[in-house]
């Protein structure tokens, strides 16, 4: 059994969506034992989305765990701008992660790519439950609308964005994407990772 660690690694010079809170960290307690506070947005790194994100009811501690642990499959779909629903392999897993190779690096970066409304329909219609992708969002920077986020939390599809995908090949895992049971918090960042029985699932 392998483990791949899926999470990109989240620092005080991890940039964020701009208005959004990046991470601080504050030591409160030093001396024997140092204790220590942290504030950041609930959407830096990789992070799920509850349905309270868009106003429907249920947050993050309101999320059934056994959505988030279970069979996977990895899709490629190399690319900077849509993602078309022709652009989309078959679907074989109601667990879908999309790996389109963006790297957010520590300066933020709009030029990600996005489902169209129309893509993430097909994965909705395919009876994907997950969605997941390694860019900040499934909708383009600038769209306000959020019509992707819109159509999959009114199908009760739940959203994984920033995750960590470059060196993973595309095919079928065990997924593991547990958030921290906070009341009230309409996202959560996540350490998910990969199982795989095979040794050679690293690019």
């Amino acid at each position: 059994m392998k483990l791949i660690d899926i999470s990109p690694l989240v620092s005080q010079a991890s940039p964020v969506f701009p208005g959004d809170v990046p991470l601080t960290i504050q030591t409160t307690v030093s001396g024997c034992a140092r204790v220590s506070s942290f504030e950041m947005s609930a959407h830096l790194g990789a992070h799920v989305d509850a349905p309270s994100h868009l106003g429907s009811r249920g947050d993050i501690a309101d999320i059934d765990l056994t959505r988030l642990v279970g069979d996977c499959q990895l899709i490629s779909v190399p690319t900077q701008g849509a993602i078309s629903r022709d652009m989309l392999p078959e679907v074989k897993s109601k667990r879908v992660l999309i790996k389109t190779g963006f790297v957010l690096g520590t300066v933020w970066r709009d030029d990600f790519a996005y489902l169209t409304p129309e893509a993430t329909q097909y994965l909705i219609e395919a009876g994907v439950e997950l969605i997941g992708i390694d860019t900040p969002s499934i909708d383009k920077s600038d769209d306000e609308a959020l019509r992707s986020h819109i159509l999959a939390i009114d199908a009760s599809v739940l959203i994984l964005e920033n995750l960590c995908l470059t060196d993973v090949t595309p095919g079928f895992y065990q997924l593991i994407a547990l958030p921290l049971k906070i009341s009230g918090l309409e996202a959560s960042p996540l350490r998910a990772v990969l199982v795989s029985e095979k040794e050679n699932d690293c690019v």
